[in-house]
């Protein structure tokens, strides 16, 4: 008696176990796209308290910093507080708003509205995989023309002379805002492109015939 109950009940284990995966995976994406989305908020970029002259209201030795937010609607970026220029030397840093960077906010909120709503396992992850590839290239497109125009922006704006060997593109970083939101996006589309392989209906061999089975019988 004893034997013969411990099999359905590790079979019973087995499947919560599975049950529960599942349902981890399931939401796994939603929290993913969630945090890329949160990750707009995070500083982008961000131009060096070195720039020769400062940079826009920032005087020699402020950091400014635009988030991704900030790239998106081209709003006001944050400078070092005690580093600000007076009001009549104070230069335009705002950048006009992004394209690729709202695109970016867009195929996120569409990602997660199909990972969240779309009951099929493999049509949700096709469709989380394909916006979450499509975003993590559109971030990479926007971030390298936020940088082309800061760069251009920066030279404009130079009132020091620069140092030998070095170009005002040595003087914009990529911060960690960026950086995370790419490592979501790129892993939200690799396991949800993984996981609609495995999801792929497998092909079964047709039912034989009556007549097979009757020949078959007889042998």
């Amino acid at each position: 008696m004893r034997g013969g109950a411990v099999g359905p009940t590790l079979a019973a284990v087995s499947l919560d176990l599975r049950r529960s995966a599942r349902t981890t995976a399931r939401w796994a994406s939603p929290a993913g796209l969630l945090l890329a989305g949160f990750c707009l908020l995070l500083p982008f970029l961000a131009v060096s308290c070195d720039a020769p002259g400062g940079y826009g209201r920032a005087a020699p030795g402020g950091t400014t910093t635009y988030t991704g937010w900030d790239l998106a609607v081209g709003g006001t970026p944050e400078v070092t507080p005690d580093h600000l220029r007076p009001a009549e030397a104070v230069r335009d840093d705002t950048l006009p708003p992004q394209p690729l960077a709202i695109a970016v906010a867009v195929l996120v909120v569409a990602g997660l509205g199909a990972a969240a709503a779309i009951r099929g396992a493999r049509a949700r992850r096709a469709a989380t995989a394909l916006a979450a590839a499509v975003a993590a290239v559109f971030l990479v497109a926007s971030q390298a023309t936020a940088r082309a125009l800061l760069e251009s922006r920066l030279r404009e704006q130079l009132t020091a002379p620069m140092p030998a060997g070095k170009t005002a593109a040595d003087y914009i970083a990529d911060q960690g805002g960026f950086a995370l939101c790419l490592l979501l996006l790129t892993l939200i589309a690799l396991a949800n492109a993984i996981g609609w392989l495995r999801a792929r209906p497998t092909t079964e061999p047709p039912p034989p015939k009556i007549g097979q089975v009757a020949g078959r019988s007889g042998d």
